[in-house]
Formats: C-alpha cells, structure tokens, sequence
C-alpha cells in the first residue's frame, strides 16, 4: 500500500478506512454467522469432542500386530508400489500434455483446445471418485488405485508443468523455428533443456502426493495401507489404526524430506 508523506513532518500518514472495507467485513461476519447455523456449527464442539470415550480406544498400540508382515508391512509395500507405478505412468503422459496444452508450445490451435478440454474434464473429477469408479469397474485392488493415482498424477502434473512451459524464455525457441526447424526438434532442442530440472522436481512432488492420496483411495478398496486402516476401522480397533498411523507419519516425513532435499539440488 502506498503510504502518503506530509511536507509538515515527514511522516507517513495512516491512511483511512473507508466505509466499502466495514461494509466488506460486515458481510463476511453475517455470511460466517450464517453459514454455521445452517450446517449446527457450535464452538464448543471444539472441547467437548475430547471427552468422547472413543479417544480411550486408541492407546495402548499393539505394536506386535503393527509390525507383523502380513498385517501392516506387505500392505505398505503394495501402496508403494501404487505410487510409484502411479507416478511414471502420470508423469510420463503429461511430459508430451504439457507442451501441447501451453499456447508457447502447441502445434497448432485446434489441437490446443481439445487437449486443454480434455484436461479440464479429467482435473475437474476427484481422485476419490475416480477410485471408486475404477473400483467398480476394474474390481478391487491396487489395479484399480494405480489407474486412480495415475490419472491423478496426471491432471497434478500438467497444471504444474505446462505453467513451468508458459513462462519459458521464448527466444531459443525462436531462435531454433527462425534457423528451419520443425516443431517438435525446435521444442526438444529450445525449451525442454530450460524446463526439465523443474519437470523432475514435480515429479518427486507428485510421488510424495502419492503416497498420501494412496492411502486415501484404500478407504475405498482401492488397495493398499488404506485398505487395512479403514477394516480396523470398521472394527472399532482404533488402537491398530493408531499404530499404522503413526508408521505411516514417520515415512511421510522421511520421504518428503528427501524429496525437498532433491528438489533444491534440481530447481
């Protein structure tokens, strides 16, 4: 905000606030209070949800089931393998995508409109709906949620990376199409080199989504870890669901961890 100095002392005025900025915060206030009567919204949910006798459920952890191999660890391998299978299959489709859908790069225009159609579609549909889609379709399993996670990946990394593609410098792409090259040599040769370091540290972004997000499909018998919290769940052993949780929070910070030390040796 520009401040305004007064000849007289050399001070910066405070400036005014006008009435459209206390009418402004007068409709969020109303909207808010609104809002919150209509879907039971009470305050003192907040502490009064501590003394609900389900926490009790959660402690002691049975640590020997947690870290039996049938029970915990194999699933855990499975949403690994999801995610990883997830994450080149996505990755590896939105590296073409990206630089058709980026209007510095795209072949032509029709060709534009339709994949950036496309594209909107797919990113407009959740992930959890897509799983559960595929589940009905395909069956349960990891099969279902490594389509799931590679559409997902998919939709993550073309918003990521073709906004990478937009904002490259446009001159040697100039440069190579002004010299008689064709498009897609002109690309290869005048963009890619510059947006590549950027390309693969979204890709390790999009492999730590996954990890997450496959988890979450498993609720839906989408395969995975997923899919053994949500049986204890089912049977009320919240003490088990505690000690995967608590498995899968260590391994969540150790792979993001890594994979934001990468990122700052590629970006």
């Amino acid at each position: 905000m520009n401040r305004v100095t007064t000849p007289e002392d050399g001070r910066p005025t405070r400036p005014r606030l006008k009435l459209r900025t206390f009418l402004t915060a007068g409709l969020v206030l109303l909207f808010t209070i609104y809002s919150g009567r209509q879907v039971g919204f009470t305050i003192s949910t907040f502490w009064e949800v501590w003394s609900n006798p389900l926490w009790e459920k959660f402690w002691p952890v049975p640590w020997e089931w947690v870290f039996d191999r049938s029970n915990v660890i194999d699933p855990l391998i499975e949403t690994f393998q999801i995610a990883i299978i997830s994450t080149l299959i996505g990755c590896g489709l939105a590296l073409p995508l990206s630089f058709i859908i980026s209007p510095l790069t795209t072949p032509n225009k029709p060709t534009y409109l339709v994949a950036k159609g496309i594209m909107n579609v797919v990113r407009a549909v959740p992930d959890l709906f897509w799983a559960k889609l595929l589940v009905t379709a395909v069956g349960i399993g990891a099969f279902a949620g490594s389509w799931a996670l590679s559409i997902f990946s998919l939709a993550v990394m073309v918003k990521l990376f073709s906004e990478t593609v937009d904002s490259a410098d446009p001159r040697p792409l100039e440069a190579a199409r002004a010299a008689g090259g064709r498009h897609t040599p002109a690309v290869r040769t005048g963009v890619l080199p510059t947006v590549f370091p950027s390309y693969v540290a979204y890709s390790l972004y999009v492999f730590e989504l996954n990890i997450r997000a496959s988890i979450v499909l498993g609720l839906v018998g989408a395969g995975g870890i997923g899919r053994v919290v949500e049986a204890q769940r089912q049977y009320f052993r919240f003490d088990r669901v505690l000690g995967i949780l608590l498995i899968i929070f260590v391994i969540v910070i150790v792979i993001e961890q890594i994979s934001v030390a990468l990122r700052k040796r590629l970006v």
